[in-house]
């Protein structure tokens, strides 16, 4: 229960309008200029047995209209990761690119992420605002120990 609630949860934030507001300097990037992490090995559409089950129909529903009619677009890339990744060097893999992109943690969200990530080993997430956009990071585990991350980022 606890896991479904995160899910709607980081989804919902993925889609919203930042809690910290508009965030100055530089042009929205598309979701290609993200760096991969290392060892990581993108996966096509439909190949991710992991991070799809959890996160595709969210995905895949019409992206909404928030505030003033302002349409949020959605973009995804998926990734097998090794075995012996964390999700601690997942994101700090990201949070360097990111913070010398212009990009920042939103604080509101660490706080909900935080505390999910400590009550769920096998899926963990941050969250990245930067300009008009949203980014999440989410790393899931499954029973057999094999290990997918999922970049998606939101433009509004």
């Amino acid at each position: 229960m606890l896991l479904s609630i995160t899910i709607v949860l980081l989804m919902a934030a993925c889609s919203g309008v930042p809690s910290g507001g508009r965030v100055i300097g530089g042009q929205p990037i598309v979701i290609s200029e993200l760096p991969t992490y290392p060892g990581a090995v993108e996966l096509k559409t439909s190949e991710s047995k992991i991070i799809d089950p959890i996160f595709g129909p969210a995905q895949k529903e019409t992206p909404p209209f928030i505030g003033l009619g302002i349409e949020v677009v959605k973009t995804q890339r998926n990734f097998r990761l090794p075995k012996e990744t964390t999700f601690a060097a997942v994101k700090a893999f990201y949070a360097d690119k990111l913070l010398t992109g212009g990009w920042r943690e939103d604080a509101a969200m660490r706080v909900f992420t935080d505390k999910a990530n400590q009550s769920s080993q096998n899926l963990q997430g941050a969250i990245w605002l930067r300009v008009d956009q949203t980014l999440l990071i989410a790393m899931a585990t499954d029973a057999n120990g094999d290990k997918e991350v999922m970049l998606s980022l939101a433009t509004h």
